[in-house]
């Protein structure tokens, strides 16, 4: 039975030398196996295999334990073990119940895949949950069942071991690379896309890993690791670098601000007149990170771009915001593991959270909606005497980009191309009053 701490996780040179036993008996069927063709699939016994500690289900949660215990999981320690089990079972814990009936009923109908040294890349679910029927034997066991199976996990041994690198490709891939997949946490595949860059990958081949989000294209790939950038920085900046626990629910939001920081950089963001630098992208940077702490509603974030479009609205609540949020500092991390020597990271995180919400959070929110009512107030005052202002400021640019800009007869041409074509709207809008 596999027990953790009674002789269960196996070292991996012991669990390697019982799959090697087990792969000189019977196989039960076959399965195919990307990159290794068709394999032979084999009944283990529990004890010889353990989980992946890489496994993308709960990477985040891995991740925030590892900055904790400042080391990487292993699976070879009992400790991590009894973390990676509480991983897998709170995951989903809703359909656990009902997995666990339906392994009861009708065994294992898809075949896990598993290193000669017994990590599994696939089935890391079914294998947690088949610990949990056989050490609870008694509440599962029923006259017209027959539980003689659930003390084996079905599986393919490749004949090559892995490294770290190919571990992580193989799990993601078996996560995000077929259509038969489950739902997980969005904030998983950052870390991972994140992690395989790390290794060596490059952003087409991460793509291929995680090809039913991706399609294969890399510019995902590269939106997903600059969205990652961000939420790293938003974690230093709250003071809990490597707890991506707390990014939980936040994806849409980081989403936005990649977006926007964007459009504003390459200045297609549109109703800008005013002279943007760098400090003014980073204040609107380090404005949405405290709204992200506050755990924002995801649809009210699309109001940044309207009152940072413009300049006295924006510095007004930019002075406002960071005054209030440098008011009061909030303990560190540290600090609060002190006070709360029971609690997980996770949980201390959630309680430096509400802390922030409950000194910060009617105020903020008071600023917010504030320059949201005079954003929506300026997309009605927007007369057309006002669009003339606009259009001239405009032209005014126009004029002097013109006057400084290249000589170029192609490029030229393109532009006359484009005033004609102003003209003729502006002839049209001028029938229109005539």
């Amino acid at each position: 039975m596999a027990n953790i701490g009674e002789d269960f996780p196996k070292t991996r040179n012991a669990r390697q030398e019982k799959l090697a036993m087990i792969k000189k008996g019977k196989s039960i069927s076959t399965v195919k196996v990307p990159g290794h063709g068709v394999q032979n699939v084999y009944k283990i016994p529990l004890e010889y295999l353990s989980y992946n500690p890489y496994n993308t289900r709960f990477l985040a949660q891995a991740k925030t334990l590892e900055t904790r215990m400042g080391r990487e999981l292993s699976d070879e320690c009992p400790g991590d073990l009894q973390e990676i089990e509480k991983f897998i079972w709170e995951y989903k814990k809703d359909k656990n119940d009902n997995t666990i009936s339906s392994l009861i009923k009708e065994g294992q109908l898809q075949p896990g895949v598993v290193t000669p040294s017994g990590v599994i890349l696939s089935g890391n679910r079914r294998f947690r949950l088949l610990n949990e029927i056989q050490r609870n034997y008694k509440k599962y066991a029923k006259k017209e069942v027959n539980l003689h199976d659930i003390q084996y996990f079905e599986a393919a041994v490749l004949d090559t071991e892995l490294s770290n690198k190919e571990i992580r490709k193989y799990e993601s891939f078996y996560q995000y690379g077929n259509e038969d997949k489950v739902e997980y946490d969005p904030i998983q595949k950052y870390l991972a896309a994140n992690e395989q860059e790390k290794l060596g990958y490059s952003k087409k081949e991460i793509a291929d890993n995680f090809l039913t989000l991706t399609d294969g294209n890399e510019t995902k790939v590269t939106e997903w690791l600059a969205e990652f950038e961000l939420m790293d920085e938003y974690l230093g900046y709250i003071g809990e670098a490597g707890i991506y626990t707390a990014l939980e629910g936040r994806e849409e939001a980081f989403i936005n601000l990649y977006k926007t920081m964007k459009s504003f950089k390459q200045g297609s963001a549109g109703k800008e007149i005013w002279a943007i630098d760098e400090m003014d992208l980073e204040n609107l940077k380090f404005r949405y990170f405290d709204f992200i702490w506050l755990n924002k509603a995801t649809h009210e974030f699309r109001y940044f771009k309207r009152i940072f479009s413009y300049e006295k609205s924006w510095k007004d609540f930019n002075k406002k915001v960071k005054e209030c949020v440098n008011s009061t500092p909030i303990q560190s991390l540290d600090e609060y593991r002190e006070e709360h020597t029971n609690e997980t990271e996770s949980q201390i995180s959630q309680i430096r959270e509400n802390d922030y919400k409950n000194l910060f959070g009617n105020e903020l929110n008071d600023f917010f909606d504030e320059e949201k009512r005079n954003a929506d107030d300026r997309e009605i005052e927007e007369t057309p005497l006002k669009l003339i202002g606009q259009i001239e400021t405009k032209i005014t640019k126009l004029e002097e980009a013109i006057k400084n800009g290249s000589k170029d007869a192609s490029e030229n041409e393109k532009l006359l191309r484009g005033i004609e074509g102003l003209i003729s709207k502006i002839g049209q809008v001028k029938q229109r009053l005539d």
